[in-house]
C-alpha cells in the first residue's frame, strides 16, 4: 500500500493520525506499507516513511526512509516521483495507491480537485494531472502495469467522470460520493484488511467494508464508500450518452418533467453531484417516451454492473448508488465549469451528456 498524504492544509494533524494507525496494524512479509506526507509545521518539507514489521515485542514502528525538501502536491510531479519510488523499491504483485487529501470531484475552478497546498497559493491536482503522474511513475503501459486499486480518501471522489479518467492505470478505484469524515480511511483496519493475499477485487471489498464498519462503530452518519471496476465502465458511459441523447431530443418540451426528477434525485455536499442510478429512477418515473425509459434501464442496469461494492450510512444517503454524475440546475454552475467537464475523456468519449446540459442550461 502506497499513501501520498498531501497534508499541507488544515488537514495536517489527520494525515500524522493515519501514520500512527498504520503502525498500529504494521507490515507483514505479504503487505508493504509506505507513506509520504507534507504537513503543516509538524516536519520541514515532506518525509517518505516505511511502516516496519512488528518487532520482537509486537509493535510496529516508522521509519524515515528518505527527507525531502519542501514540496508543492498540487504539482503532479511530486505525486509521480512518490509513486515511481515507492513501486521501484515495494515491488508487489498487487499495488493499492492511495490519494490522501480534500477532494473535489473532477471541479478545479473555482473549487479544487484533490490535492491541495496550502502553501503553494492553495494549487491543487486536476484529473488530467493526477493521470499525468501515473503515467509518468509508470502505471499503464509502463514498467510498472495497471495499479490493482486506486484509493481516493478525499470527499465526492467516486463519479463516472473522475473514475473514468484512469481506466487503462488502474483496474478498480475507491472513493466516496459523498464528502469523507475528516478521520478519513481507518488505516490500521485497511492495513489489516490487506493481511492475507486478498486479490485486488477482494481487497477493494473489504477496504469498503472496513470504512463503512468504522463510523457505524461510532455513530457517524451519512457516510458513503464504493468500489468501482473500470473495466465495465465504458458499457455506463455509453449508457449516459445514450440517456443524455434521449433527453436532448425532448427537449424543452419535457424541460420542467426533467429538473422536476432531478431536484427528487440523492444529492450530494456539492450540489451540482447527484447519484446516478436515483437519479435514472426518477427521470423514468417523469418521463413517459421509451427512448428515455429504455435509456434510464440501460443507466441503472450499467452502473450497477460497474459498482463492485457499495456502503451508505445514514438517512441523507440512502439513496446512493455507488456513483455520481455532474448535472447542474444553474446556469452559472454550469458556465463556471463547462469547459473542464468538457475536456474530461468520459465526456469527449460520450459527448451526449454534455450535449444535453448544453442545451438544457444554455443562456
Amino acid at each position: 500500500m502506497y499513501t501520498y498524504i498531501a497534508g499541507d492544509n488544515n488537514l495536517s494533524s489527520a494525515g500524522l493520525s493515519d501514520i500512527r494507525e498504520m503502525e498500529s496494524a504494521g507490515a507483514s512479509k505479504n503487505v508493504h506499507v509506505a507513506v509520504q506526507i507534507d504537513t503543516v509545521g509538524e516536519h520541514e518539507g515532506s518525509v517518505r516513511y516505511e511502516i516496519s514489521l512488528p518487532d520482537f515485542a509486537g509493535k510496529s514502528h516508522r521509519t524515515v526512509i528518505q527527507r525531502l525538501p519542501e514540496q508543492n502536491t498540487g504539482k503532479p510531479k511530486y505525486l509521480a516521483e512518490f509513486a515511481r519510488w515507492a513501486a521501484e523499491r515495494y515491488p508487489a504483485r498487487h499495488r493499492l495507491l492511495v490519494v490522501w487529501n480534500h477532494g473535489a470531484g473532477f471541479m478545479h475552478e473555482p473549487t479544487r480537485d484533490i490535492g491541495y497546498d496550502d502553501s503553494s497559493k492553495g494549487d491543487a491536482l486536476t484529473m488530467g494531472e493526477l493521470r499525468w503522474a501515473l503515467e509518468k511513475a509508470g502505471f499503464g503501459k509502463g514498467p510498472q502495469g495497471r495499479v490493482a486499486v486506486l484509493g481516493f480518501d478525499a470527499c465526492l471522489m467516486n463519479m463516472i467522470e473522475v473514475a473514468y479518467e484512469f481506466i487503462g492505470l488502474a483496474d478498480l478505484v475507491v472513493g466516496s460520493q459523498q464528502t469523507e469524515p475528516g478521520d478519513g480511511w481507518p488505516y490500521g483496519e485497511v492495513v489489516a484488511a490487506l493481511q492475507g493475499r486478498p486479490d485486488p477485487k477482494a481487497a477493494a471489498k473489504r477496504v469498503v467494508q472496513v470504512y463503512d464498519r468504522s463510523y457505524r462503530n461510532t455513530g457517524q452518519f451519512n457516510v458513503t464508500q464504493s468500489a468501482i471496476e473500470l473495466a465495465r465502465l465504458p458499457a455506463a458511459g455509453r449508457a449516459l450518452d445514450r440517456l443524455g441523447r434521449a433527453l436532448h431530443a425532448l427537449l424543452p418540451a419535457r424541460r420542467n418533467a426533467v429538473v422536476e426528477a432531478r431536484v427528487r434525485t440523492q444529492g450530494y455536499e456539492e450540489p451540482t453531484y447527484v447519484d446516478l442510478v436515483d437519479l435514472a429512477r426518477n427521470l423514468r418515473a417523469a418521463i413517459p417516451e421509451g427512448a428515455v425509459r429504455a435509456a434510464c434501464d440501460a443507466v441503472s442496469a450499467a452502473v450497477k454492473a460497474s459498482v463492485l461494492a457499495n456502503r451508505r450510512y445514514g438517512g441523507a444517503v440512502s439513496r446512493s448508488s455507488g456513483m455520481s454524475v455532474w448535472f447542474p440546475l444553474v446556469r452559472t454552475d454550469y458556465a463556471t465549469r463547462r469547459s473542464e467537464y468538457v475536456a474530461l475523456r468520459c465526456t469527449q468519449d460520450y459527448p451526449g451528456w454534455s450535449k444535453f446540459l448544453d442545451r438544457l442550461l444554455a443562456a
